[in-house]
């Protein structure tokens, strides 16, 4: 028998909340600032903005340091957070979760300032047992390091667990971490990105549903 699924882990930015537009915007207007055309400069989702600017920092020769880049790149995403959207069904699915004790976790690349600042703006910080920020762990994403160290807080095995996410680094984090790894899909990332993903989802509703399948009463 599978051992009984004990708790969800979920990725924040593009998996709860549809809101990858916005980041992209954000890091397009730092470049242009600078007279730097963002056609063919791209970030990665999922392993923080300050590491983004820390590999193009390299790129592009920019002088000034990750911090203050990335500092500027929060700005203009907060300013535009009432923009974001929480993705269709994640409500619906934590209530699923919670009717059948099944832990709800979060675990986002985000500084804790940054993280706990838009789940309340957002009005689900509650919605979580525990929650891990990215500064809280030495690596980033696709490294394990977020996905064991919400696992760990809760005592867990990694074969007790479901990390939802929406990235390639955030599928190769969870698999890194020997947990089961499902997506939802965005129109950011080709299938042919998210196959290391145990199962891919286009909405929430779906996910809920082979979910039920997963949870031994």
């Amino acid at each position: 028998m599978a051992p009984k699924l004990k708790a969800v882990i979920f990725d924040l930015d593009g998996t709860i909340l549809d809101n990858e537009d916005i980041y992209a915007r954000a890091f397009c207007s730092v470049l242009k600032a600078r007279g730097i055309s963002c056609e063919n400069v791209k970030h990665i989702s999922g392993i923080g903005v300050k590491e983004n600017w820390e590999r193009m920092k390299a790129e592009l020769s920019l002088p000034e340091e990750p911090e203050d880049l990335a500092s500027e790149t929060q700005k203009f995403y907060l300013d535009h957070l009432p923009e974001i959207k929480i993705r269709p069904g994640f409500h619906k699915l934590v209530y699923f979760l919670r009717s059948q004790n099944v832990l709800v976790l979060l675990a986002t690349s985000n500084i804790r300032e940054i993280g706990q600042f838009v789940l309340e703006k957002m009005k689900i910080s509650g919605l979580f047992d525990t929650k891990t920020f990215g500064d809280e762990v030495n690596r980033k994403k696709p490294a394990p390091d977020l996905f064991l160290a919400a696992i760990q807080k809760e005592h867990l095995l990694p074969n007790e667990v479901i990390v939802i996410e929406d990235s390639p680094s955030g599928i190769a984090a969870g698999r890194a971490a020997n947990a089961k790894t499902w997506v939802i899909r965005t129109d950011r990332f080709t299938l042919g990105e998210l196959t290391r993903a145990n199962y891919i989802f286009p909405t929430f509703f779906e996910l809920q549903r082979l979910l039920k399948q997963e949870i031994v009463v």
